[in-house]
């Protein structure tokens, strides 16, 4: 599949969500599973392909967000999706999230997340002129993972916010801001 570039990086390419893309990848598929969408807001109703363009031409091709595709250099495989969303240019933040095919058995580290999330926070800094993005984590092993990879500090917990497996679970709000992320060495 011929993907257009738009965030190039060693081992991952970040691209253009099309409803080429959409149509001929089965992103939607990841969406409907339960082991990917253990921690997400999705999984709860089943979404078909029609579903998924449509969901396209309201959020991402209208603006609402930048979703971007995470491709794999070595096979030119999608891999994941990462989005930045709620980008408000007035305050200056956004949220950011990230899925990846957990059932690619050829994804067996995490340097794919992240360079992606690198390039896309890079992007938000830099490009977009964003000075905070805000993430959430359901769980303490990946608020560890976005605070030791990426630098997010845990701002506050919502408890019992979110249903997670039968059962409610607090929400760690998080947060990196653009003065910390240039301090660290990117």
């Amino acid at each position: 599949m011929k993907f257009d570039v738009f965030l190039k990086g060693k081992f991952v390419n970040l691209v253009i969500v099309n409803e080429k893309i959409m149509a001929r990848s089965g992103w939607y598929t990841w969406l409907n599973d339960q082991k990917i969408t253990k921690f997400t807001k999705q999984g709860y109703f089943p979404l078909t392909k029609k579903e998924e363009i449509k969901y396209y031409r309201e959020n991402i091709k209208s603006k609402k967000r930048i979703q971007l595709g995470v491709v794999d250099h070595k096979r030119n495989t999608l891999i994941g999706m990462l989005s930045l969303y709620n980008i408000n240019h007035i305050d200056g933040v956004c949220d950011i999230s990230a899925i990846f095919n957990q059932n690619d058995k050829h994804i067996t580290s995490m340097k794919f997340l992240e360079e992606a999330q690198t390039l896309l926070i890079n992007h938000a800094f830099k490009k977009l002129n964003l000075r905070r993005i805000e993430a959430s984590a359901y769980s303490k092993p990946i608020y560890e993972l976005n605070k030791k990879i990426f630098g997010f500090k845990c701002e506050g917990i919502l408890k019992e916010r979110d249903f997670v497996d039968g059962k409610f679970v607090d929400r760690m709000i998080l947060a990196l801001l653009r003065k910390d992320w240039f301090n660290e060495t990117r």
